[in-house]
C-alpha cells in the first residue's frame, strides 16, 4: 500500500469512539461522533486556497478530502466542524511530505508497517498524530499534544485514542 492508497480509505462515513486524557487537569472524557469525509479534486477551489496559502502547487497534492464531524450528545449544543485535509508527497520520496489543513501546516511519513504519523506545530503545542487500519473499515488513531518548556524537554499535555468503524462507503 502507499500513500495514495492509505488516504483513499479515509473517504466514507465513520462512527467514531475517542477517549481523551487531559494530564494538566487530571481528567479524561469518552466521546462518540460521526465523521464524513469526502474526496475533492485538486482543481477544487478550497484546496486551490489551502495551497496557495501554504504556497505550495496544488497539482502536487494527492487525496485531498473535506472531514465534517459533529459530536453524538443528549444536549442540543452538539459540537461541530469541518476541515480540509490535504497531502503533499514529498517528489523524492513520496513516504514523507506535507499535510496541510485550514489551521496549520505538517509533517508526515508514511511507514512500512502501513502506518501514517504526523507532526503538527499548533499554538498549543506539536500534535503528534498516528493512524493505522485494523482492516479497510476499522481505522485508530492515536493523538498527543506535547508542549516543550524551559525546565523539561516535553510535556505531555492531552493524550487521544479513536477506533473509528466506517458505516457508510464512500459515495461515488
Amino acid at each position: 500500500m502507499d500513500i495514495h492508497q492509505f488516504l483513499e480509505l479515509f473517504v466514507g462515513r465513520w462512527r467514531s469512539q475517542r477517549s481523551d486524557h487531559q494530564f494538566s487537569q487530571e481528567n479524561g472524557s469518552d466521546i462518540r461522533s460521526v465523521i464524513d469525509i469526502i474526496a475533492l479534486s485538486g482543481d477544487h477551489l478550497e484546496v486551490l486556497a489551502i495551497c496557495q496559502k501554504y504556497n505550495v502547487e496544488a497539482i502536487a497534492s494527492t487525496q485531498p478530502m473535506q472531514l465534517s464531524w459533529e459530536e453524538e450528545s443528549l444536549s442540543s449544543n452538539k459540537p461541530k466542524g469541518k476541515s480540509l485535509f490535504v497531502a503533499v508527497p514529498d517528489p523524492l520520496n513520496a513516504n514523507k511530505g506535507l499535510i496541510l489543513t485550514d489551521y496549520a501546516k505538517g509533517n508526515y511519513e508514511f511507514a512500512e508497517d502501513e502506518s501514517l504519523s504526523i507532526q503538527t506545530i499548533t499554538d498549543q503545542g506539536l500534535i503528534e498524530e498516528r493512524v493505522w487500519y485494523g482492516n479497510p473499515n476499522l481505522r485508530f488513531r492515536v493523538a498527543t499534544l506535547v508542549q516543550t518548556n524551559f525546565t523539561s524537554d516535553r510535556v505531555v499535555s492531552s493524550s487521544k485514542f479513536y477506533s473509528e468503524i466506517r458505516v457508510a462507503p464512500p459515495k461515488p
